[in-house]
């Protein structure tokens, strides 16, 4: 099953002034996490199998598995940059 992606206004705008090597390294982080969030992400806190994280390079999202809807909501988003 392939999850939606949703991305609320504020976080779209934060991934919108990373760079380019840290936009593409959450792309392909998120397109991962839409096939298998549980896999590919871990906890963030407490495992409660909703709230998790991704990384990929030095950028980390916090998504929230949304299992009755099918859709990954990118809460926040960090980059440990230059």
């Amino acid at each position: 099953m392939t999850h939606r992606l949703h991305f609320p206004a504020d976080v779209f705008d934060t991934y919108k002034q990373l760079p380019d090597e840290a936009r593409r390294d959450l792309a392909v982080s998120l397109v991962d996490a839409q096939r298998h969030p549980l896999e590919v992400s871990e906890p963030y806190g407490e495992d409660d199998g909703i709230i998790r994280t991704v990384a990929r390079g030095r950028v980390t999202a916090v998504i929230l598995i949304g299992a009755p809807t099918s859709t990954i909501t990118v809460l926040a988003i960090a980059y440990t940059g230059e």
